[in-house]
């Protein structure tokens, strides 16, 4: 009789509004902001300690760090020099670059932007790699024939636009990098596809391990070599290919730029693509996988953790 009443008396799509609004997990969404919160409210350092015990099942010591991982978290906690924000902020990073005699290396910049509205997507090449500033992985490729809408593009890159790596890692050096949108040219082989990058660890201003990885979006692995382009006899969160990863003609000159670059500090990675006889640099790493990578055997942790040498705290 109740409901007899109710369906003559109130319209269809006011009951069905009513509806949909019952089947929503509201009481998720609000469990969710609230853990939100919560995490934001957290210090830097319970949440890196948090972070560390769950990926390697032990507490993590900032006392007395020993291993590579440790004094990744003890750097980001305890050294926080402006110019690491400058050199994680993929636009400003090109003029340290540049002061550091490296600015031939750059790629070619097609623009940037403080906000997608701003981006003149028809006076673009028809291929080009798009990427935000402040981020991590946020970038898309865009290949002649690629279907996605411009309005598509503005949304993907509003919302990456929104978040902090910071926030996420709470690794400082994103903390305080103005949010921006760069497009440069898109690099390829001979094959078409993205050439191979080689990743330096660098521990003062000397560089020691190469990083090598292929088939990143399906089979992932990760290659390691010495100078002089011996394999290491470890591996670190992948496993290795199993096949030839030719010498780069322009490892010299790779060596000798990754030198320039992280002069002045105790531990950063630098990246470059090789194309043919050109490098080309890529980005510069302060806490590779967060902190969070581990060695197999796990030795290699604290054999890498002995060659980083550990600075005085200095925070701005």
């Amino acid at each position: 009789m109740i409901k007899s009443l109710v369906r003559m008396l109130v319209p269809d799509s006011l009951r069905q509004s009513v509806y949909q609004a019952r089947q929503r997990p509201w009481k998720r969404d609000i469990s969710q902001w609230c853990q939100q919160w919560c995490q934001d409210r957290r210090s830097d350092e319970s949440v890196h300690a948090e972070q560390y015990a769950q990926a390697f099942g032990k507490p993590l010591d900032l006392k007395t760090p020993r291993t590579f991982n440790e004094k990744l978290h003890w750097l980001s906690l305890n050294y926080q020099l402006p110019i690491m924000t400058k050199c994680a902020d993929k636009y400003a990073v090109r003029d340290f670059v540049t002061d550091r005699g490296c600015g031939h290396l750059l790629n070619e910049l097609y623009g940037a932007w403080d906000t997608p509205e701003e981006i003149t997507f028809g006076s673009l090449p028809a291929e080009y790699i798009m990427k935000v500033t402040h981020g991590s992985g946020q970038n898309f490729i865009r290949r002649a024939g690629d279907t996605r809408t411009v309005g598509g593009m503005r949304s993907q890159l509003a919302q990456w636009m929104k978040r902090s790596e910071y926030w996420h890692s709470r690794e400082w050096a994103y903390k305080d990098i103005q949010p921006k949108i760069i497009c440069e040219r898109l690099l390829k082989d001979v094959h078409g596809n993205v050439p191979p990058d080689y990743k330096f660890f660098c521990f003062n201003g000397e560089p020691h391990m190469i990083q090598v990885d292929t088939d990143r979006f399906t089979t992932h692995h990760r290659d390691l070599f010495d100078l002089e382009w011996k394999r290491l006899p470890f591996s670190l969160e992948y496993a290795a290919s199993g096949q030839e990863i030719p010498k780069p003609e322009t490892l010299e000159s790779m060596i000798s730029a990754a030198r320039a670059l992280s002069q002045g500090f105790p531990f950063v990675r630098v990246d470059f693509y090789a194309m043919g006889a050109r490098v080309i640099f890529g980005e510069m790493t302060w806490y590779p996988a967060g902190g969070l990578g581990k060695f197999t055997p796990d030795e290699y942790d604290a054999y890498y953790g002995e060659m980083l040498s550990l600075p005085q705290q200095e925070r701005p």
